[in-house]
């Protein structure tokens, strides 16, 4: 049985149908990239699998099972439940999406204390001991920095390291990468690859680079206009698909890290 099976979902907001007919199956420690231009649907996509659509959006057909059960209609007290134990998100910048007035120690201690009984201290001690598996250094010191004093990449470790506190079995990424520089988005990319091969964390990373999506995926959806236009393990995806769109995106991809791995 697939851990996540979304099934021929339409997302709408309002009248306006913004994704139609996307289906995605994931197994345990699979990674599946999505793919495709700006406005895609990619986002929308793992909005809909945390329940986090914005701006009244719904999904209008469908469903989306998670570990054998649907998520559609699940209410506050359970969504609180899945959310960070079982499924995280990882944001395009984390540190913009925390505040930049307080230190990430207090605002990771809160996240902490909101899903789990522990006193200030040792919820301390916990952010900073995730900060240090994330191979952060001098974690106290980050604890007691603000977002801004952080460069890009040590603010995405700090989201991951958020995401991945409670070894969630199911990781969602949007754009963790794209605004960083080469060197520190191949750093992240197998920071996250890494994840998965000791927690045996599932991951899908949406993203319009082709370049990452190939080096991380198992298996690779390309959206375009809101629909899966192409999707398959990587190997075919890459090599064999006759797919003029994927065509035209490969043909785009960019080096990572000084290397191209298409």
């Amino acid at each position: 049985m697939a851990l996540l099976d979304i099934r021929d979902i339409d997302v709408s907001y309002g009248k306006q149908l913004t994704v139609k007919d996307c289906a995605i199956s994931l197994e345990q420690g699979q990674i599946c990239s999505v793919v495709g231009e700006s406005g895609s649907g990619k986002t929308t996509v793992i909005r809909a699998v945390l329940g986090l659509l914005p701006g009244g959006g719904r999904v209008t057909k469908g469903d989306i099972v998670y570990d054998g059960k649907s998520l559609l209609g699940l209410n506050k007290r359970q969504w609180r439940a899945l959310r960070g134990h079982d499924i995280s998100m990882i944001f395009q910048d984390s540190g913009a999406m925390m505040n930049q007035t307080r230190l990430i120690g207090r605002s990771f201690v809160e996240y902490i204390r909101t899903h789990e009984s522990i006193s200030k201290n040792d919820a301390w001690k916990k952010g900073a001991d995730m900060l240090g598996r994330m191979r952060l250094p001098d974690p106290d010191r980050i604890m007691r920095s603000y977002p801004f004093q952080l460069s890009g990449g040590m603010r995405q470790r700090v989201g991951i390291a958020m995401g991945m506190t409670y070894e969630p079995k199911l990781l969602l990424a949007d754009e963790p990468t794209s605004a960083l520089d080469v060197t520190t988005q191949a750093q992240i990319v197998r920071q996250m690859m890494e994840l998965r091969d000791e927690y045996g964390t599932s991951i899908i990373i949406v993203t319009h680079d082709i370049g990452v999506a190939a080096y991380m995926a198992d298996k690779v959806v390309v959206m375009k206009d809101g629909r899966i236009e192409d999707q398959g393990t990587r190997e075919h995806i890459l090599n064999h698909s006759e797919n003029a769109y994927t065509q035209k995106l490969i043909g785009a991809v960019p080096s990572l890290g000084g290397k191209r791995y298409v």
